[in-house]
């Protein structure tokens, strides 16, 4: 939250005193009213009277501007808050340089959207609730300057109120803290029964599926509806506070003019002040839920930004640099395709992959597969690395240009087929006046046949997570999507699991021919027997050392690579 607030230091600066002088105006209108109607229609002086009710539609029309202007900027300070906040999370959690996390992928956007949009909102409550505050004061002197125990009847009503919120403000805290926990654990489960939906179809577990997911959806339910009922009783105890203080204030100011101690004009002006304090006391008898909510966001983003070892405030996550980054695009791009070709091949601690060389990786444990992975793609610092430059947790990012590890779970977007492939294809070439360069990609994936399958060919709509396609369909796409980006370096973790042996032979000699240049460097982290035998090299490896080096026909006299790689 105090980065929220530093952020909008100018905008409260100006914003607050404008807002405290709209409620200020609010609160003089019943007071200049009393005024009028004694010293005008008492009086029987029609020209104060007359002058007095321009006075007051002047006064409306300038607390309404007042109230306007501050309610626009307001507004988009908020915008721009949760836009900040909703970028900088994105930001985060896609860098390479964060830490991982284990959090799931539904309760991470959850925090990304809901919680950053609720965070916020604390420059919106900010800007009524202090301008509120200070106008209840100025009215409680007011009543006191009218008669002391009218003064002394509101102050003693505000004592009353603050020492409610402030004893059902961390209960609230609690309740909403458990509410949207509960919220992103059925997220998280929702998100994953959507991705695994296919393979739960493949199972036939749907049912069970659902009474998990519904299982999850009623404990979030309960966790709102106990919050809201906390809310609701909230709300009551500082209704039925406001509302006793200020009958106590009309009733006794009654009394007073009945005695003859207030004269007409101040009693529909004590009459005006008390209806006006009643709405904002109304208002601010919210202000616990709306704080409880808000600051428990505010911790929740917090906590987010920590464990991926970043910072609200953290520079490179600033709306600035990350809607000018280029991700190797633009502008950015140019220097890119500048140093295509000087990568200088890919360097592991056993391991080498020289320009123009494509190298195959049979590993007989899955686990070394995973820990090259890992070191390629920097998540851990394997001595790995491109040319002279490591690859490190730390560097990893300025290596995009030069390296490319696709992952063998990939992830397909929302978009049309042909922008699935341009998502890493270079901005020159895949906003080119053809299609030439995806033909080229869809070919070296064996992908070939989508353009035949799908409806639209390359303007056909890809469904989040590729859902309307099979999974060798995804997996071809994904593969073609690597190709299109023409890395220097490219690193292929089991790139055809979901394919057959037909499709999966095509796969592997059209992407050898594509890869095959004197300026590329390929690693194929498989034991695909097609793969295998494209291949310039193949290094098994087994217990975490290699055990065989050479092309796939001379090893497979190796009984313990054999055992490996067969189908």
């Amino acid at each position: 939250m105090r980065s929220i607030l530093r952020g909008h230091r100018r905008m409260l600066a100006v914003v607050l005193p404008l807002a405290t002088l709209s409620e200020g105006v609010e609160l003089l209108m019943p007071i200049v009213l009393g005024l009028i109607i004694d010293q005008g229609i008492m009086a029987g002086d029609l020209r104060l009277t007359v002058l007095g009710a321009l006075g007051l539609i002047l006064m409306r029309i300038v607390g309404a501007l007042l109230w306007v202007f501050t309610f626009l900027q307001t507004q988009k300070a908020c915008m721009f808050e949760r836009h900040r906040l909703r970028v900088g999370l994105t930001g985060a959690v896609l860098d390479p340089r964060s830490r991982r996390i284990e959090r799931p992928a539904g309760e991470v956007l959850s925090i990304a959207t809901s919680d950053a949009d609720k965070a916020s909102d604390l420059l919106d409550m900010l800007t009524w609730v202090v301008p509120s505050l200070i106008a209840i004061l100025a009215a409680a002197v007011y009543l006191a300057a009218a008669d002391l125990w009218l003064g002394l009847t509101m102050l003693l009503g505000i004592a009353v109120m603050v020492v409610v919120i402030r004893v059902i403000t961390p209960t609230l805290s609690a309740r909403y803290d458990d509410q949207q926990s509960q919220a992103a654990e059925a997220a998280a489960t929702a998100t994953d029964l959507v991705h695994g939906l296919r393979v739960l179809q493949g199972l036939g577990v749907q049912s069970r599926a659902r009474a998990t997911y519904r299982r999850r959806s009623r404990i979030a339910l309960q966790a709102a509806l106990v919050n809201a009922r906390y809310s609701g009783i909230s709300s009551g105890l500082t209704t039925l506070v406001t509302g006793s203080m200020l009958a106590a204030v009309v009733v006794l100011a009654a009394l007073r003019t009945l005695d003859g101690a207030l004269t007409l004009g101040v009693l529909i002006a004590v009459v005006g002040v008390a209806r006006y304090v009643m709405g904002m006391m109304q208002g601010l008898a919210g202000a616990p839920v709306w704080w409880a909510g808000m600051s428990t966001s505010a911790r929740r983003v917090r906590d987010l930004y920590t464990d991926l070892g970043r910072a609200v405030d953290d520079p490179e996550l600033g709306l600035d640099v990350l809607t000018t980054q280029r991700d190797d695009r633009g502008e950015g791009r140019g220097a890119a395709q500048g140093r295509r070709g000087a990568a200088g091949g890919l360097h592991l601690p056993q391991l080498s992959v020289a320009d123009g060389e494509i190298v195959a990786l049979a590993c007989a444990d899955a686990a070394d597969a995973e820990a090259v992975i890992d070191a390629v793609s920097g998540q851990v610092d394997g001595g790995a690395r491109v040319g002279e430059q490591p690859i490190t947790p730390a560097d990893r990012l300025t290596l995009r240009s030069e390296l490319l590890v696709e992952p063998h779970v990939v992830d397909l977007f929302d978009g049309t087929l042909r922008a699935q492939l341009a998502t890493r294809a270079p901005a020159g070439i895949a906003q080119g006046e053809d299609d030439a360069w995806a033909d080229q990609a869809l070919h070296a994936a064996g992908a070939d046949d989508l353009l035949r399958i799908l409806p639209e060919g390359y303007d056909t709509r890809i469904l989040d997570r590729g859902a309307n396609l099979s999974g060798g369909q995804r997996q071809r796409i994904a593969l073609a999507r690597a190709v299109a980006a023409d890395a220097p370096v490219l690193v292929l973790h089991d790139p055809t699991t979901a394919v057959d042996a037909v499709t999966e032979q095509n796969i592997a000699e059209a992407l050898a021919a594509a890869r095959r240049r004197t300026d590329r460097a390929t690693l194929l982290v498989t034991r695909a027997p097609a793969l295998l035998q494209a291949a310039d090299r193949v290094v098994f490896v087994q217990a975490g050392e290699i055990r065989g080096e050479g092309v796939h026909a001379d090893l497979m006299e190796n009984e313990e690579y054999w055992e490996v790689v067969r189908r």
